[in-house]
């Protein structure tokens, strides 16, 4: 075992490897070389980093994105029918339901829309029902495909006031039978 002076130390510990009654305290900074305890430790600043923080950092942003991401997701369901014959006023009844892991959303501030080509028509909230909107739409006789989209907008709680944000659903088919009967 090495006893004498290492890095200003008078004493060097045989069983613990640590330097004892230091007669000045040992100064890393500007030190080029490696480290006498770890490899990959280095100094910043006068703050000394070691290898269990280096890897730490990246970590919990990952994690930390992961979570706001997992915490703010939202989904609808569609409950309209994937095939629809027309009625004789040519309207529709197209439904769906909302809901968000974004905390603060309250259901009154929650909007919906169908969105067909660039049309936005307005959804109503379904009475008695939480989050569940319908909107009774006109169906357009020269298609037999009808593709759509629900747009939903809701406000949440900031910092200082109240953030809008909004998302879309995934597109959605509507086949349109005939109205004709047949024997």
């Amino acid at each position: 075992m090495f006893r004498g002076e290492f890095a200003g130390c008078r004493v060097l510990s045989p069983i613990k490897k640590r330097c004892f009654e230091s007669e000045k305290p040992i100064n890393f900074r500007g030190f080029s070389g490696r480290l006498p305890d770890s490899s990959l430790a280095n100094d910043r600043n006068g703050v000394r980093f070691t290898a269990s923080m280096k890897f730490a950092s990246p970590v919990v942003w990952v994690l930390l994105a992961a979570v706001g991401l997992g915490c703010t997701s939202s989904q609808n369901t569609n409950l309209t029918p994937r095939s629809a014959t027309p009625s004789p006023e040519a309207n529709y009844l197209f439904e769906t339901t909302f809901r968000t892991h974004r905390r603060g959303v309250q259901p009154q501030n929650v909007k919906a829309w169908v969105v067909m080509g660039l049309n936005l028509y307005p959804m109503q909230p379904v009475p008695n029902t939480e989050n569940r909107f319908e909107a009774l739409l006109p169906l357009p006789t020269d298609r037999s495909v009808l593709r759509y989209r629900y747009k939903f907008q809701f406000t949440y709680p900031g910092v200082l006031d109240n953030n809008i944000n909004s998302t879309m659903s995934p597109e959605y088919e509507l086949q349109v039978n005939s109205g004709a009967k047949r024997n």
